[in-house]
């Protein structure tokens, strides 16, 4: 499950708590580095880590779950982190507000485009894994911007119900190897 997953907008009590809960497993190692980045001292960045936790968890219900988590959680990071700060102000501060706010932004963007990137070179060794005749399909279906399934159906001499049918499988096909490509990198 990636920070981006969509949910039905109707989802029970318990099965959005378990969403999040996946959620959270799946980036707390990521928010720990986070606060380190931040705060450059173990011991400050766990106790910043457990306040987080204790705010998001308080938190959780107003998540929206198609949005995404790591930058929800950043926001709330940089917050107890500004908090931390303020409270520990006699202690000698390495780095400045503003510096700060600079390495929390470029840190979540570097993370954000780094899933991205390893999402798409996932993507790629995925399709070279489909069967020839799955990935002619991909191509005849997305390789131009002009194409409708219509179109492709009719280029491959195939209906366009078992396009789209085919079309959905090989979606689902390659979204289970890149989350598992994904999860064998370390990304989970």
């Amino acid at each position: 499950m990636n920070p981006m997953t969509k949910f039905p907008p109707t989802l029970s009590t318990a099965k959005r708590r378990d969403a999040f809960a996946r959620l959270f497993a799946k980036h707390q190692r990521w928010l720990y580095a986070y606060l380190m980045t931040l705060l450059a001292n173990p011991v400050h960045a766990e106790e910043v880590f457990q306040e987080v936790c204790v705010v998001l968890w308080r938190e959780y219900e107003k998540f929206d779950l198609n949005t995404d988590f790591v930058r929800w959680v950043s926001v709330i990071a940089n917050h107890q982190v500004h908090r931390f700060r303020r409270q520990r102000r006699r202690a000698v501060t390495l780095m400045s507000e503003e510096a700060l706010e600079s390495l929390a932004s470029e840190t979540v963007d570097r993370v954000t485009f780094d899933l991205f990137e390893a999402r798409q070179q996932a993507l790629s060794r995925c399709l070279k894994k489909l069967p020839d005749r799955d990935r002619l399909l991909v191509r005849a279906c997305y390789g131009s911007k002009n194409v409708t399934f219509k179109c492709a159906a009719r280029e491959l001499g195939r209906p366009v119900n078992t396009v789209y049918k085919a079309l959905n499988r090989i979606r689902r096909t390659l979204h289970e190897c890149i989350d598992r490509t994904l999860t064998s990198e370390g990304w989970s």
